[in-house]
């Protein structure tokens, strides 16, 4: 294992806007360069090594990439508009397959971070046996949504509140060896499920529980969640541990689909105040 690197990251990218974001609507070239501005602030302090998987992008995204990072500590792999689900594959393979860290790093191209988040991040992630997933993002209904009400614990690390939440994206952060042994239910995004029903299994919430199948019979959402959950994934109900994952209050980053903004933190202001690396 090279040591040389606190985090390693794949991250992948799609030239197209995808729903309706709160920044950058009609230009994400634009979103793109501005969510890469601002993580290298987020991540300063620690030294990144990110792979960029560029799917079906036009040529001037790997020039940008090129411009802002140093040759050393980045490698572009470009693919011909295979889609989400095949590029998340490649995310997983890449995580496992490379030697620059442990602790890796999922990223997608719709998001905008927070200065300075991630060493706080990585220090948690790396010193808490109870940290196996962390997740910067914080959903913007997890104290409304039915299937986010559950009992949390609770940590104060530095200046942010930690809790655990039963389901994210597919943006988060974890160890080489969890995605090992999480692989293959996270594979069965590829075949169709759902990223909330794959969450549910891996932290173990409610799908365990017959009592929460008449629970959400009548909330279409919820059961849907769950019903996906049996029909991608029952073969690992009984084979996979329990894990726990993390979000921080303020957020670290947030997606930028309108309406699901990380709460706490003006995204939009944020935004404005992002310095563009030299």
């Amino acid at each position: 294992m090279n040591n040389n690197f606190d985090m390693a990251v794949a991250w992948r990218i799609y030239p197209k806007v995808s729903k309706q974001p709160i920044l950058f609507a009609d230009n994400k070239f634009k979103m793109v360069e501005h969510s890469l501005h601002s993580f290298i602030a987020s991540t300063r302090g620690i030294n990144v090594f990110i792979y960029f998987l560029l799917d079906g992008c036009p040529p001037e995204y790997k020039l940008m990439i090129g411009e802002l990072f140093d040759a050393k500590n980045i490698q572009i792999i470009e693919s011909n508009s295979i889609g989400n689900a095949a590029t998340f594959q490649k995310q997983i393979e890449i995580l496992l397959e490379q030697d620059k860290s442990e602790i890796i790093y999922f990223a997608e191209d719709d998001y905008i971070y927070a200065p300075d988040g991630f060493p706080q991040a990585v220090e948690l992630l790396k010193n808490n046996s109870q940290v196996d997933f962390v997740s910067g993002y914080l959903p913007n209904d997890i104290f409304t949504h039915p299937i986010h009400q559950h009992k949390r614990n609770v940590l104060y690390h530095e200046n942010k509140i930690w809790i655990t939440a039963n389901s994210s994206c597919l943006t988060f952060m974890t160890t080489r060896n969890v995605l090992r042994n999480t692989r293959d239910l996270f594979l069965t995004y590829v075949n169709g499920n759902r990223d909330t029903s794959i969450w549910l299994i891996i932290t173990g919430t409610y799908v365990y529980n017959p009592l929460s199948y008449l629970k959400f019979i009548n909330d279409k959402e919820c059961f849907s969640i769950l019903k996906m959950a049996i029909k991608y994934s029952f073969k690992y109900f009984f084979t996979t541990k329990k894990y726990q994952l993390w979000m921080p209050y303020p957020a670290i980053c947030t997606h930028l689909e309108t309406g699901n903004e990380s709460p706490g933190t003006d995204w939009i202001a944020l935004s404005k105040n992002v310095k563009y690396a030299q």
